[in-house]
C-alpha cells in the first residue's frame, strides 16, 4: 500500500485520486509518518454507466414490460408539517 505525506496529499489531491482508482489501490495519507486516512477506490467504480436503454431492458426484466396504458393517481393536495416544533 502506498503512503504519502500530507503536505504532498494536498497539492496533489486529484492525481493521487485518480490514480488510486485506475490502478485500484489504497493510498494511505500520512503526518510525520504516522497515518490517518486511508483513500481507496469505490466498489464499482471503474465499470462503464449503464445506458438508459439497459437500465429499461433491467427494468422490464423485473417488472415485465412497460405499457402506454396506466393511470395517473389522483391529486390530492398534500399538506407539508414541520417535525419540529416553533420554539
Amino acid at each position: 500500500m502506498k503512503q504519502i505525506g500530507l503536505s504532498e496529499a494536498k497539492t496533489r489531491f486529484s492525481k493521487i485520486c485518480e490514480q488510486g482508482a485506475a490502478k485500484g489501490e489504497a493510498i494511505v495519507i500520512t503526518r510525520r509518518g504516522i497515518p490517518l486516512v486511508k483513500i481507496g477506490p469505490v466498489s464499482g467504480a471503474g465499470s462503464k454507466p449503464s445506458s438508459v436503454w439497459d437500465r429499461r431492458a433491467k427494468y422490464q426484466k423485473r417488472h415485465g414490460r412497460m405499457t402506454e396504458n396506466f393511470s395517473l393517481p389522483s391529486r390530492e393536495k398534500q399538506f407539508w408539517r414541520n417535525p419540529l416544533p416553533h420554539p
